[in-house]
């Protein structure tokens, strides 16, 4: 039977990776580093064999006329990324390898659970993944099977359902015909503006909409979030506040148990998501 060895919960910002390059940075970003650099020691220490990255695609390669809700990777081999990222963001093209036969089983898992999940034989995964990956596991040595979920396209599934896959996926590695160990990142956010007028403000979008983010995934409380993660209040928290949904498939996967790091951190950024669980059993 497979084991989760670690679970974590991160930003997916892809304007983080060239900020910490640059000579002159903002006070917070020392912080942010250090959380980076604790995250990625936890990953190194669970040592897992293949990584469940939960992310979602920003419009580069599922559109409007054919967006599925949740889907899943099959492949022996991932790119990444897509050349405006690296036009933009400096983010690097990078191969990730993928483990094909943990992708089957969680889909099939999961169809044995009440998710149907869409899937891909020719999939580019952008920063949603990349950048996780850069920040926990640069080296990308470790096979991965991206969970794509639609968190910001209109209509999109409700908060309640997020947690079920997340509950579905659980229970699918849980049955892993395999001894494997195993790792899941999640990458997504707290309150949000992108492209708003609110984009660049040197502080946190929504306070309150992330103290209770944070306090919903502490306490397992998916009736919360369900109410608190309406579509109408997510866009007066933020236009891309739905990202945050991604946390609360998280949530299901780690049966609403209490993690040992939650925190959105105040930089002087919008608030960055910090969560973490260890072993799992």
């Amino acid at each position: 039977m497979a084991e989760i060895v670690s679970i974590i919960g991160i930003t997916h910002n892809p304007f983080m990776p060239r900020l910490f390059k640059q000579p002159q940075q903002p006070p917070g970003t020392e912080k942010v580093k250090e959380r980076i650099a604790m995250m990625r020691q936890k990953l190194a220490e669970a040592k897992p064999d293949v990584l469940i990255c939960i992310g979602n695609d920003h419009l580069h390669q599922f559109f409007m006329d054919n967006m599925p809700a949740f889907m899943i990777g099959k492949m022996d081999q991932y790119d990444g990324t897509f050349y405006d990222e690296e036009r933009e963001f400096g983010l690097p093209k990078c191969k990730l390898p993928g483990d094909v036969d943990v992708s089957d089983a969680i889909m099939e898992g999961a169809f044995d659970r009440g998710v149907d999940f869409a899937y891909s034989n020719e999939l580019t995964i952008d920063h949603s993944i990349i950048v996780p990956m850069l920040f926990v596991r640069p080296e990308m040595d470790i096979p991965v099977v991206p969970i794509l979920t639609n968190c910001i396209a209109p209509p999109m599934p409700r908060a309640r359902r997020y947690f079920e896959v997340g509950k579905a996926v659980r229970g699918a590695i849980d049955n892993l015909p395999t001894n494997k160990r195993i790792g899941v990142l999640v990458s997504g956010h707290l309150s949000l503006e992108v492209g708003g007028p609110k984009q660049f403000e040197r502080h946190l979008t929504d306070p309150n909409f992330d103290a209770a983010a944070v306090g919903w995934i502490v306490n397992g409380d998916i009736a919360g979030a369900a109410e608190g993660c309406t579509p109408e209040k997510m866009i007066a928290s933020g236009n891309m506040t739905s990202g945050y949904l991604n946390f609360l498939m998280m949530m299901g996967v780690a049966n609403s148990t209490k993690p040992s790091h939650a925190e959105g951190l105040d930089a002087g950024f919008p608030a960055i998501p910090f969560f973490c669980w260890d072993r799992q059993r």
